[in-house]
């Protein structure tokens, strides 16, 4: 017991004064789409948590029907109990407080580009049991009663010996193929079990959203082992978080799609209030289209 507030002591002093900075990059590349990069950084501290997601479209026409490259941003200040989303292209922000979301069932009326854009890794794999076991009875759930027999997917698994070093943490490759007769899925995965930052600043965004009623919806730690589930057959799990990973899918005309994304840089930095607030010069509105 005394070794326990010991170690809870120390963590809080190890984060009272600082602040964790984070930034992932995800890359696409699908048919009639073509090429989409996002760019997201992130902010964490006791009480507050920024997230700035950049998007930048290759193809012109899809740009364009999208509305053009963005650059959005969230802001949580657990201090004044505000939450602020701006848009960097515009120069604009839209404000408000977590007393009104809390009147909204916890769902925020604002809404910011950055809740479509994250596909980084997700939480540890003991956070996410309740997911995949929900996942495997949603699977039986939706499974034919047709008497005939379907082709099982040929699925290969390795957890390597491979290391190597993402962003300053050490990583163990997993590589995964699911194949059938409609298409084939390589995963190429490489996860941490160091840690520590990482869970800090999911546990300060975390905090803020249940502190106004809401719940964070996470995308999976690993979309490998969220397939396998799926299927409903065994597979080998590793612990730890997700670093990088990459997924091609081609069909049987070799055709398809691929996204990577990676952990870039992750620190733990001096407090600096200005990563917490919006820039001076943009302008008020009540909304962001």
């Amino acid at each position: 017991m005394t070794r326990f507030l010991m170690l809870t002591l120390f963590m809080s002093n190890l984060f009272s004064q600082t602040q964790v900075v984070i930034e992932e990059v995800m890359f696409m590349d699908a048919p009639y789409v073509g090429e989409i990069k996002t760019t997201t950084q992130k902010f964490a501290s006791n009480g507050f948590f920024r997230q700035e997601s950049s998007l930048k479209v290759d193809r012109f026409i899809i740009r364009m029907a999208m509305g053009g490259n963005k650059k959005y941003g969230t802001i949580l200040d657990g201090n004044s109990e505000s939450r602020i989303i701006y848009d960097s292209e515009e120069n604009i922000y839209a404000f408000e407080s977590f007393d009104l979301i809390r009147g909204n069932d916890g769902k925020p009326t604002l809404k910011g580009i950055e809740e479509n854009m994250n596909f980084g890794g997700g939480s540890n794999r003991r956070d996410n049991n309740e997911e995949e076991e929900a996942s495997k009875e949603n699977n039986k759930d939706d499974e034919s009663e047709e008497e005939e027999e379907e082709e099982e997917d040929i699925i290969e698994r390795t957890i390597t010996s491979e290391r190597k070093v993402i962003a300053g943490l050490q990583a163990k490759k997993v590589i995964t193929s699911i194949k059938s007769s409609e298409r084939t899925v390589l995963f190429e995965e490489w996860f941490t079990v160091d840690t520590l930052l990482l869970k800090y600043a999911l546990d300060k965004e975390q905090d803020l959203i249940k502190s106004y009623g809401g719940q964070k919806t996470s995308m999976p730690r690993s979309f490998s082992e969220t397939m396998l589930s799926q299927s409903g057959q065994a597979y080998d799990s590793v612990e730890g978080r997700l670093l990088k990973y990459s997924m091609e899918m081609k069909n049987k005309d070799n055709k398809g799609f691929k996204m990577e994304w990676e952990l870039k840089k992750i620190e733990q930095i001096p407090f600096n209030s200005d990563d917490f607030e919006v820039n001076r010069k943009y302008k008020k509105v009540e909304k962001l289209d």
